[in-house]
C-alpha cells in the first residue's frame, strides 16, 4: 500500500477505560465496529457502555483515506467476499480486536438498576480494553433466553453482564414499541451464504455453496440491536442539542408508502419509535457513520463550542452531497448484493438437484420460497 493509505497513528493521548468490553458478531466479521461493557452490577446504578471503533480520531475529511472512503461510501458484501470501504490494513488498525486496547468513541448511559430509568449519559474518547470477541454462530445456541433470565444455568463468560444487557434490551424495545404503536416483527430469517474452499478470495462462480439461516431477534441479536439504537438515538439528540449538524434518518409516519429519508435535521423515526436517529455505530463500514463520528468527536472535545471545531457546519453543501451520493451508492450496492445472492441461490438449487420448492404467494404473480432467499414468477 502507498504510505498515504496506511493507518495514521492517533495523535490524542487517550485515557484507558476501566472496563472489560466484549463484541458480538459473526465469525466472518473482520470490521468489528462496536463492543459493549457493563459496570456497577449489584450497586443500584449500572453504567452501560457502547464502544465504537474510532477511525475518525486518526484521519479527517479531505485526507487521502477520506477520499478512498468517500469514493466507496460503504463496504459491499456478497457471498464469500467483500470489498471494504477502507483498505484492509486500515480496518485491522482500528477494528475492536480482542486482547487489544482499542481507540474508541464510547457512550456511557447510566441506568437505575431496579427500574432501568436513564439517569444520564456521557461520551468519552478513550482506549478500550477488548476482553473478548463473542461470535453469534458459536453462541446463539448456548446463550439463550433461558440462560439470560436465570431459568437455566449460564456457564459462559460475561454471564451477569449479558443478563443485564438482555434485560435492558427488552426494556428498550418495549419502550420503542409503545412509541411505534405496534410491535416489531421479524417474520423472515437472515440467510448466510458460505462458499466452500473459497477462503475469502474473489469467487470464480463455480464453488459449492451452502446456505444457512439465522433467525433475527435471537437474544444476542436483540442485545446488539437495542444497544446500537440507544447509541444512535442518544448521539443524534446530543448533536441536535449542541447545534452541530449530523446525518439523520427519519420517517414521518408508518403509513404505507412513507419512506425513510436522510437529512441533516433531527426528526422522529416512526418505524424505529425514537425521537431522532443517526447512523454512527459502523464507521469502519459506512461513510455516513464516519461523518457523524467526526461530528460526535467535536462534541466530545468541545461541548457547547463544538460547532466552531466541527468538520461540517449547518447547511454545509458537502453534507447534502454526501447524503445524495450515499443514498445512490447504497441502493446500487443492495441491488448488486441481491443479484449476486440470487445467482448463488440458483447455483444451490442446481448443485442439490432441487426441482421442487415450497413457496408463499405474493402479489403480481410472484412467489417467495419458504426456505431460501428467492422470489420468482409463478408461471
Amino acid at each position: 500500500p502507498s504510505r498515504a493509505l496506511q493507518a495514521p497513528p492517533i495523535k490524542d493521548c487517550l485515557p484507558l477505560a476501566p472496563v472489560k468490553a466484549f463484541s458480538i458478531d459473526d465469525s466472518q466479521t473482520t470490521e468489528i465496529d462496536d463492543a459493549l461493557s457493563v459496570q456497577g452490577l449489584g450497586s443500584g446504578t449500572v453504567v452501560f457502555g457502547v464502544h465504537i471503533a474510532a477511525p475518525g480520531l486518526a484521519f479527517g475529511p479531505e485526507t487521502p483515506l477520506d477520499k478512498v472512503a468517500r469514493d466507496r461510501l460503504s463496504t459491499v458484501y456478497m457471498p464469500g467476499y467483500k470489498l471494504t470501504m477502507l483498505p484492509d490494513e486500515v480496518v485491522q488498525a482500528y477494528t475492536l480486536q480482542e486482547g487489544r486496547d482499542c481507540p474508541a468513541v464510547s457512550l456511557y448511559v447510566t441506568f437505575d438498576e431496579a427500574t432501568l430509568a436513564v439517569r444520564g449519559f456521557e461520551t468519552k474518547l478513550e482506549q478500550v480494553p477488548i476482553a473478548a470477541n463473542l461470535r453469534h454462530d458459536q453462541l446463539d445456541t448456548v446463550i439463550t433466553e433461558a440462560t439470560l433470565t436465570g431459568a437455566a444455568p449460564a456457564t459462559y463468560a460475561f454471564a451477569p453482564e449479558l443478563a443485564f444487557a438482555y434485560r435492558l434490551a427488552r426494556h428498550l424495545k418495549a419502550g420503542r414499541e409503545v412509541a411505534r404503536g405496534k410491535p416489531e416483527s421479524f417474520n423472515r430469517p437472515d440467510y448466510n451464504f458460505r462458499l466452500d474452499g473459497n477462503a475469502g478470495a474473489e469467487p470464480k462462480g463455480d464453488e459449492t455453496v451452502a446456505i444457512s439461516t439465522r433467525t433475527r431477534g435471537s437474544p444476542l441479536d436483540l442485545i446488539v440491536a437495542e444497544a446500537m439504537i440507544l447509541a444512535n438515538s442518544t448521539w443524534g439528540g446530543w448533536l441536535n442539542e449542541l447545534g452541530v449538524p449530523g446525518i439523520y434518518r427519519s420517517q414521518a409516519s408508518m403509513a404505507p408508502g412513507v419512506k425513510v429519508r436522510m437529512s441533516t435535521k433531527a426528526a422522529p423515526h416512526a418505524g424505529m419509535g425514537v425521537a431522532q436517529y443517526t447512523w454512527a455505530t459502523s464507521p469502519l463500514r459506512r461513510y455516513v457513520d464516519l461523518v457523524n463520528q467526526w461530528q460526535i468527536i467535536a462534541c466530545a472535545r468541545h461541548g457547547r463550542t463544538a460547532l466552531l471545531a466541527a468538520a461540517f457546519k449547518p447547511k454545509d453543501a458537502a453534507l447534502f452531497s454526501i447524503i445524495s451520493g450515499f443514498d445512490e451508492a447504497y441502493t446500487a450496492y443492495n441491488g448488486f448484493q441481491n443479484g449476486i445472492e440470487r445467482y448463488w441461490t440458483l447455483r444451490y438449487l442446481a448443485q442439490n438437484g432441487l426441482d421442487e420448492l415450497d413457496a408463499s404467494v405474493m402479489k403480481d404473480g410472484l412467489v417467495r420460497a419458504d426456505t431460501l432467499p428467492l422470489v420468482f414468477k409463478a408461471i
